[in-house]
This record gives C-alpha cells, sequence and structure tokens, in this order.
C-alpha cells in the first residue's frame, strides 16, 4: 500500500495537468516567485477560511483544492516577519505550515485510512497543500452517521454535543474503549459499559444519556476508526463539528475531518 502511495504521487507530481489547467497555471507563476496567496486570490474561487489556512477551488476541477497558509500580503509579499504572531490566535508562519504539513503527511494518512482528505501535491515550505474535495455535510447526515438526535448538534447544545465528542474520543483511548479483535490498541472497559443504561429514555442524567449516545456512535467501525484517530493524535474534540468534517468519495462515501488542527511544533 505504502508504495503504490508513493508510486501515484509521483505520478501525479510528474503530471500536474492530471489536475487541470487552473492548477498548472498556479504552479507556475508560484515557481516563477509569485506568492501563492496573490495568485489563488487572483485566479481560483474562493471557499472559505480559518485561523491557519484559507481554502480555493478550481474553475476547471472540482475535485481538488488548495490549502493555503492564512498570511497577510502586499503584492508577493508576506506583511509580517514569520515569527509575528497573530495576538488573537496566538498562530505564527510556523504553526501555520505544520497544519499543511502534517495533513499532507504520508505516514498519518495510511496509519489512519479514511480519517482524513486525500493529500496530492505541496509545496516544499508547505505554504500550500493540494487535497481532495470533500462534500459538506449538515446536521441531519452527521446525525444519522453518528446515530444521535440531531438537536444535539445545534448550536444551543453545543456544549453537550462537545462533551459528547470528548467522551467518545476518551472511550477509544488505549486501554479504555470497546473491543475490536485482536487490535492491541483498543480493549473493553466493562466496568464503564456496565454502567450504560439500555436503549430507552428518560435517562436518569445527562451523563447517562451521554454514555448511551457514546456506545451508540461507537457501534460503527469507521467511526471508531475516526475517534481513535483524534484520541491518538490529540485532535480537539470541539473541532468535530458539522462544518469541519465532510463526506469522501474516494473508496466509498465516508467521513472524514477537514481539519485536524495540527499545529503545534517545538520552538
Amino acid at each position: 500500500m505504502k508504495l503504490f502511495m508513493e508510486s501515484w504521487k509521483r505520478f501525479l507530481k510528474e503530471d500536474p495537468a492530471y489536475f487541470g489547467q487552473s492548477f498548472v497555471d498556479f504552479q507556475k507563476r508560484v515557481k516563477a516567485g509569485e506568492h501563492p496567496l496573490k495568485v489563488a486570490e487572483e485566479t481560483l474561487i474562493h471557499i472559505g477560511k480559518g485561523s491557519t489556512r484559507k481554502v480555493f477551488g478550481f474553475p476547471d476541477n472540482k475535485t481538488h483544492l488548495l490549502k493555503i497558509i492564512n498570511v497577510d500580503i502586499i503584492g508577493d509579499e508576506e506583511y509580517y516577519e514569520p515569527d509575528f504572531k497573530n495576538p488573537f490566535t496566538g498562530f505564527d508562519r510556523k504553526h501555520k505550515t505544520v497544519s499543511n504539513e502534517n495533513e499532507a503527511d504520508l505516514k498519518m494518512q495510511q496509519r489512519y485510512p479514511f480519517v482524513f482528505p486525500r493529500t496530492y501535491e505541496a509545496a516544499d515550505d508547505y505554504s500550500w497543500i493540494l487535497a481532495e474535495r470533500v462534500q459538506p455535510i449538515g446536521s441531519r447526515a452527521l446525525a444519522s452517521i453518528f446515530n444521535i438526535p440531531q438537536d444535539i448538534i445545534y448550536l444551543e447544545n453545543r456544549k453537550e454535543y462537545v462533551k459528547l465528542m470528548g467522551m467518545a474520543t476518551e472511550y477509544m483511548k488505549p486501554g479504555s474503549t470497546l473491543n475490536e479483535g485482536d487490535d492491541p490498541t483498543v480493549a473493553l472497559d466493562p466496568d464503564r459499559v456496565s454502567q450504560v443504561p439500555p436503549r430507552e429514555e428518560p435517562w436518569d442524567n445527562t451523563r447517562q444519556r451521554l454514555d448511551w449516545l457514546t456506545r451508540d456512535i461507537l457501534a460503527d467501525s469507521h467511526n471508531r476508526q475516526l475517534f481513535r484517530a483524534v484520541a491518538m493524535l490529540g485532535i480537539p474534540p470541539r473541532e468535530l463539528i458539522p462544518k469541519n468534517l465532510g463526506i469522501s468519495k474516494f473508496g466509498g462515501d465516508h467521513l472524514v475531518i477537514l481539519d485536524a488542527s495540527l499545529w503545534e511544533y517545538e520552538e
């Protein structure tokens, strides 16, 4: 599998036209010295932005997109020095490139397959990466995948939802999770599971309800895989909201995390 993925990525690097002429033109201009964010803003389709990156789509490619570090630019120059930290987010330039570097990490994608969007190309300094474009997901569809009531995902119930995501994450940590065959990273905690009430309302308290919902979420093998990645990589459970999740079409429809929020690095 590893050799296949590496060969596939080498092929794509040798044939960037696979992704469309607009991507070829983007690469040419960036290699000529133009800032990737400037080129994207002039030629591509703005989709959204976060604290670390801006996302752009292509006019001639509906299956891939670019994630470019979110920096302030004047022409082709970045306004702030690389070590400048945004006083509101605490992020400097390195945090933003590390987000791209982690997402493009082939080892992480192989260790947690079908959890993150696939990546295909990256700048040498990780100022941009090329990734698959996924289908957005709403509260109703996410509730169906997680097998939970839709109303718990609504903004007014966000605290309860984040707590639920945190509990599902805790279940998938080594030594305190559901059993999944011979996988040594997963074990059953009988004392914890025995406290979960049967599938009927009313619950005695919020904790019982969340325990019940957690076990329902993790009844699905892909959900267990996703929450195991969240647990092992230290992804904040608050990131598991609809706007940061989507449906990948590669290898069959499955839920993926759009932004792993892995931006920490050793200074």
